[in-house]
């Protein structure tokens, strides 16, 4: 990227507050970057502050913050036919996305400057409905469980952590019958647990769609059925471990296009975090609809 360019940086309130991010910032202004910077301080200002950046001709939007700062960066961008490139540093809870693709929490911001020198990549945006979304989509009594189990937790139960949590709130709960369709397959029947995946990570770091690739043109399906806690955690355990998508017993596991997804009431359905309820929902994907800068 050259030197002149335009950066806007987008911030949650915990990135606002880190010296090493304000010392980025510096450095970039010190070597000829012209460097805007906004603050998020309610929900719906990382989309007004995206909106401002592509109307303002900025080359680059970073996103500081999580999976949420993210979706409404994006959401900001894609109103727009001609979008600045996005980027994203690691500042929220669950930082989903962006571990999926390599960066962890704890990384030093400074290294940002490092990958101004490298090409961005064209990375497909899931949309339903009118909004968009980078990483996942979760629905049923999944989308009520939050990625805030402890570490030692996470430590004991590995990847199967986000389902021993959530199959006792799915057991609690009434079972939503949904009507799924694809170009491929058709599926009906008491659902517990629904992923539509762009990236591979949601629920705190955890791979339930493990062979999503964001530049594929496709979606990533997962279907888990209302089972008794033994046997979604055994078929659990093998669909988060595959390499391709399948059938892990009752668990389907596809690549698609477009899903149709209709519930019989009202259900939680969750954009990268962010609540999208409702009973009906359309999702296709866009293939290489922005132009994402990663560190490698």
């Amino acid at each position: 990227m050259m030197e002149e360019t335009t950066i806007y940086f987008i911030l949650n309130g915990e990135a606002a507050a880190d010296e090493e991010l304000r010392l980025l910032v510096k450095r970039l202004r010190e070597v000829g970057y012209e460097v805007e910077v906004r603050a998020t301080w309610e929900g719906g200002h990382g989309v007004l502050f995206a909106r401002e950046a592509a109307r303002a001709g900025a080359d680059a939007v970073v996103a500081c913050g999580g999976d949420g700062t993210l979706h409404e960066v994006l959401n900001g961008l894609m109103a727009f036919d001609e979008r600045p490139m996005m980027s994203g540093l690691p500042y929220g809870t669950g930082n989903d996305f962006l571990g999926g693709i390599g960066v962890e929490s704890g990384f030093a911001p400074l290294e940002f400057q490092r990958w101004l020198e490298l090409s961005p990549r064209p990375l497909d945006v899931g949309t339903v409905d009118g909004r968009y979304f980078l990483n996942m989509a979760t629905a049923g009594s999944g989308a009520e469980i939050s990625a805030d189990a402890s570490t030692e937790f996470k430590d004991i139960a590995g990847g199967l952590a986000y389902f021993v949590r959530a199959i006792p709130a799915a057991i609690d709960r009434p079972t939503r019958f949904a009507a799924i369709t694809t170009p491929d397959f058709e599926w009906e029947g008491e659902l517990a647990f629904l992923f539509v995946g762009n990236g591979s990570q949601s629920g705190g770091g955890w791979s339930f769609c493990p062979a999503a690739r964001l530049d594929d043109g496709l979606l990533d399906i997962v279907v888990v059925p209302e089972r008794p806690l033994r046997e979604m955690v055994r078929h659990a355990r093998e669909m988060v471990q595959a390499e391709s998508p399948g059938d892990f017993g009752p668990i389907i596991y596809r690549q698609v296009k477009k899903v149709r997804v209709e519930f019989d009431e009202e259900t939680p359905m969750n954009l990268d975090g962010e609540p999208c309820p409702g009973q009906s929902f359309e999702f296709e994907v866009i293939p290489e609809a922005i132009r994402f800068l990663l560190p490698h």
